[in-house]
């Protein structure tokens, strides 16, 4: 086909980053001109996977990440922050700077937090002038009622739990107590001559998919296709992304070669700016457990609040590619986040997760029921209650057998070039 002007826009962590550096991989190797429009925080990892970067975000990188970041994960008014505050607070500044950015493109794709281009994508799809293609990354996107998402509140999920019907209404209720999280999207959507919200609902909620496609950028080992799902709803398998030149620094290549398999600690790209706690409890987790670690510190600055020196047993790097780490550990103790949990069903190994917030605790009581791992909200991380659950997945086999048997599953999936397919069969209908 001819080539095309694909830009992709998203908003979040590495995490909600790397699923479209792959697909952006993929069309570009077919032809295309890939721009990624996200925030200036993510310039050298777009470059890096040789994308073209643009800036769509008006929001400075923040002075502080450690209280940025325990603001983000407060268990109360965290979502308000990242929804309210950030996303939605943003949605000026990047619908301006979006708007030029598609000035010639064939097609839009946006995540779902990525409000402007949700607006761009609704009017100039309905203006013929492009197609609109929407991605989730989670099936705690959907809010489906025959498969309810856990929250991590334990009246909400006992509430909705078989009953479908219950679900509904609680998600009502919940659009209606939310609304006020996207009242500067509603705002400029007014300015801009449209509802207040689309035809499909509140922008936070089940507005974010677009009528002309949706891609699902997750394994069907994680959420399968429900009743009420978009209906034109592609679920494309992993989207994994495979770092250019992600090498191991030697030190640690040796430390995981030259012993036996080492627990590994993660806690993603963000979760980590408040992990001194999760890390140093870690360390007393592993010696009692007379096991080898690897623990991820994200920044100098949260290595520099461990033990010095850390025993000969441990090592901690501020960053390394987890899928060059992943299957060297015996067991990978992480946050739950979407692209982590993935990459840790690839590597074949089991999991205990320690959910923050958001979409982290749905993912981690989905991998629960694959039988690849136990989960421990991040409020209960102790030694004292994580000891129990490794030694567990340590010494029971089923767990590495479940592991492996998903492992499989993922590693035949090709989500990158399956979301290409749907994207190009877009462009061709449209």
């Amino acid at each position: 086909m001819r080539s095309a002007h694909i830009v992709i826009t998203t908003f979040g962590s590495l995490g909600d980053l790397f699923p479209f550096l792959a697909v952006g991989q993929v069309l570009q190797a077919r032809g295309h001109r890939v721009t990624i429009a996200t925030h200036t925080t993510h310039r050298a990892t777009v470059a890096q996977a040789g994308l073209r970067f643009a800036d769509a975000s008006g929001m400075p990188e923040p002075e502080d990440r450690a209280q940025f970041t325990a603001r983000a994960f407060d268990h109360r008014r965290g979502p308000h922050f990242v929804v309210h505050d950030l996303a939605a607070g943003d949605v000026r500044a990047s619908y301006a700077k979006l708007k030029t950015i598609c000035d010639d493109a064939d097609v839009l794709i946006t995540s779902s937090l990525a409000f402007a281009g949700q607006i761009l994508g609704e009017t100039l799809s309905a203006a013929g002038k492009l197609p609109w293609i929407s991605a989730v990354l989670a099936p705690a996107s959907f809010v489906s009622a025959y498969d309810p998402p856990t929250t991590g509140m334990a009246w909400v999920d006992a509430l909705t739990r078989d009953a479908p019907r219950r679900v509904r209404v609680i998600r009502h209720l919940f659009e209606w107590g939310t609304r006020h999280w996207t009242a500067p999207v509603r705002a400029l959507r007014r300015e801009l001559g449209l509802r207040a919200v689309s035809s499909g609902g509140d922008p936070f909620h089940r507005g974010q998919h677009s009528p002309d496609g949706v891609l699902a950028l997750f394994s069907p080992l994680i959420g399968k296709p429900q009743l009420d799902w978009p209906a034109n709803t592609h679920v494309t398998g992993f989207a994994h992304y495979a770092q250019p030149g992600a090498k191991l620094d030697a030190e640690l290549d040796n430390f995981l070669r030259e012993g036996s398999p080492p627990l590994v600690f993660t806690l993603g790209s963000a979760a980590v700016h408040i992990g001194a706690d999760f890390l140093r409890a870690s360390i007393t987790v592993a010696e009692r457990l007379n096991r080898r670690a690897v623990l991820f510190t994200g920044t100098p600055a949260v290595r520099a609040q461990l033990p010095a020196p850390l025993p000969a047993t441990i090592r901690a790097v501020d960053y390394a590619p987890h899928a060059a780490v992943f299957p060297h550990a015996a067991a990978i103790v992480h946050h739950g986040g979407i692209g982590t949990s993935t990459e840790a069903l690839r590597a074949g190994r089991p999991m205990l997760v320690v959910p923050h917030g958001f979409d982290q605790f749905d993912n981690a009581a989905r991998l629960q029921r694959l039988g690849v791992a136990h989960v421990l909200h991040a409020s209960s991380y102790s030694v004292e209650a994580a000891t129990p659950l490794l030694r567990e997945l340590l010494d029971d086999a089923q767990y590495g057998q479940h592991a492996w048997r998903c492992a499989e599953a993922v590693r035949a999936e090709h989500g990158a070039t399956t979301a290409a397919d749907v994207i190009e069969a877009t462009l061709r209908r449209f």
